[in-house]
């Protein structure tokens, strides 16, 4: 893994991430829902899973992130955070991280696996995998054998740890579909007032079998009241 690569808390504290928000309430229904994730994984023996929506503005990159900073606070537990949003790729615009070598570049075959892992600064058990811009063709890099590679490097670690993927919205591309037979479950984050009920149930029917590892609410006016973050 490569040397800690430096974060900008400011930017993260722009884009609301862990830990450079001081909302209590934001900061504890992430921690609910580590918990519950963390259960589910268990029970039925996951590592790992992707991050999606309906559509773009529903909060699943935001939701990936925070959730992937939540499960690092756990000292039993490491996380590997997966931008394959390849088309609109952001995680490493949310860190405030200086990509020169991502995933596109590795499943192009212009990088290896060591040339795109980034161990953020001061941060303990998580590493990002970032997207370094927007690629052509993402499908076809999502299903091609470089990606099998890396997941099968990922399941090879000594302590396997749990692989968060942040992907496009499901409706928006068939990018997921290419991905969902190589990942044991998928969250879903819906937007109150923001997801509309016959394109989630589209969105959920694509998903036919696969394991749905549940939804997340965001945008919630309730929590509004309190919070402006999740």
């Amino acid at each position: 893994i490569l040397a800690p690569t430096r974060v900008k808390p400011d930017t993260m504290e722009r884009n609301k991430i862990m830990p450079s928000i001081e909302d209590k309430a934001a900061i504890t229904a992430y921690k609910v829902l580590r918990t519950r994730v963390l259960q589910r994984l268990r029970s039925n023996g996951w590592s790992n899973f992707i991050v999606t929506a309906t559509d773009t503005g529903e909060g699943k990159t935001l939701t990936a992130s925070n959730l992937a900073m939540s499960i690092a606070r756990d000292v039993n537990q490491s996380v590997f955070l997966v931008d394959l949003d390849l088309q609109r790729p952001s995680i490493a615009k949310y860190f405030g991280l200086d990509v020169k070598l991502g995933i596109g570049e590795y499943l192009k075959g212009e990088a290896e696996i060591e040339d795109i892992i980034y161990r953020p600064e001061g941060m303990e058990r998580i590493v990002i995998i970032p997207c370094s811009g927007p690629l052509e063709n993402p499908s076809e890099l999502i299903g091609s054998p470089r990606m099998k590679q890396l997941m099968a490097w990922l399941r090879e670690r000594s302590t396997p740890p749990i692989a968060i993927f942040d992907m496009p919205p499901g409706l928006a591309c068939d990018d997921v579909l290419a991905f969902l037979p190589s990942v044991d479950a998928v969250l879903f984050v819906v937007a109150e007032e923001g997801t509309e009920r016959n394109r989630l149930a589209r969105a959920l029917d694509m998903l036919g079998e696969f394991n749905l590892l549940g939804a997340v609410l965001n945008k919630s006016k309730e929590h509004q009241k309190t919070s402006p973050y999740y």
